[in-house]
């Protein structure tokens, strides 16, 4: 019999300024056989250094070392190592409570659940004093199929991606060969959407317990034209296999309806970017042509149910219009947001 309860993956990137504060409510987990699997993802930092000294304290932490390959690869070296009956996955800046995995781990084996989605908190500096609490609308007390939460958490605009707030049967995983997808930011949007697309039973946990640090020095804060790049590629890579998604399950009504609107809304976030962060170039002509190439500028039409989508998808258009020909560049930015991108009063 497999007497360890849970294994932890934790993705290690240039965190030596926090690992020691991770590694305290680590140890603070009570009334569970856990081991810790930490991957260092070539971090230039002390971090490495900072591990083995955890290593040599709590010998419940297991250390890997790779090659920066990015978190997805990270995440799948942790899961093919792990050996307890629930993973959870651990950024390596955050914090837990005390009681947060017993909570969880108990609560899903009560359930017989296929993967619990716990809540958590933002913090900046001292996770004792949160800033606000991440979930508010999800199904508090009820166990879904994965299909049935999307549908749910599509239609009250809460559907949390979070990994970190995830904590899934590994023999689950083994069955349904879930792994992450390499090179890709935001890849957790295709993981929860694999994940529930097959969970049977998936229960949700009320109590803030995970700790989400807010770090300025993210990826997603980063103002590198290269980051910026590869996340406006990721989030069309993302677009494109939600409507894929959608367009194999046409049969499932409510769970294609979903699909086709999370996909919609993916487009804002890209759109964003596009918009906001990177400036007119070739670089941004390119993109713009590629969300062209893939057939997005009709496809974001598909599902539409609200005024407000269509006119989202609308401006949609007209910016990779203006974009794709390049004429941008010469438009006054002002000039540009208000003519194109306001809308009309009723």
């Amino acid at each position: 019999m497999n007497s360890i309860d849970l294994s932890v993956i934790i993705p290690v990137f240039n965190a030596e300024n926090d690992l020691m504060e991770l590694f305290e409510s680590l140890k603070n987990q009570k009334n569970l056989f856990y081991e810790v699997i930490a991957i260092n993802d070539g971090s230039t930092d002390q971090s490495q250094i900072i591990l083995e000294k955890i290593a040599q304290i709590d010998k419940r932490w297991v250390l890997i070392s790779q090659p920066h390959r990015g978190v997805s690869v990270a995440r799948n070296q942790g899961i093919a190592r792990a050996r307890g009956r629930w993973i959870a996955f651990t950024d390596s800046d955050d914090w837990l409570a005390p009681q947060a995995f017993e909570t969880w781990v108990q609560q899903a084996e009560k359930g017989d659940l296929d993967c619990l989605v716990g809540n958590g908190f933002r913090f900046k500096l001292n996770p004792q004093k949160p800033t606000e609490t991440l979930l508010y609308r999800q199904p508090w007390g009820k166990i879904l199929t994965g299909r049935e939460w999307i549908i749910q958490s599509v239609h009250k605009n809460e559907w949390p991606h979070y990994v970190f707030l995830q904590l899934v049967k590994r023999a689950f995983l083994i069955k349904n060969q879930l792994r992450f997808i390499p090179n890709m930011l935001h890849e957790d949007i295709l993981w929860t959407t694999e994940l529930a697309e097959v969970a049977q039973r998936m229960g949700f946990c009320a109590e803030p317990l995970y700790g989400y640090r807010i770090n300025p020095e993210s990826i997603t804060q980063s103002t590198s034209i290269e980051r910026l790049a590869h996340r406006a590629i990721s989030y069309l890579n993302i677009i494109e296999k939600l409507l894929n998604k959608a367009e194999a399950v046409k049969q499932d009504k409510a769970f294609h309806q979903a699909l086709l609107k999370q996909a919609h809304r993916e487009t804002r976030h890209f759109l964003g970017l596009m918009r906001k962060k990177l400036p007119p170039s070739q670089l941004r002509t390119q993109l713009a042509k590629k969300f062209t190439s893939l057939g997005l500028r009709t496809a974001v039409f598909k599902g539409i149910c609200h005024p407000d989508e269509f006119w989202h998808a609308l401006r949609i258009n007209f910016l990779w219009h203006i974009m794709r020909s390049g004429i941008a560049a010469f438009l006054d930015k002002h000039q540009a947001n208000s003519v194109l991108f306001t809308r009309p009063d009723a």
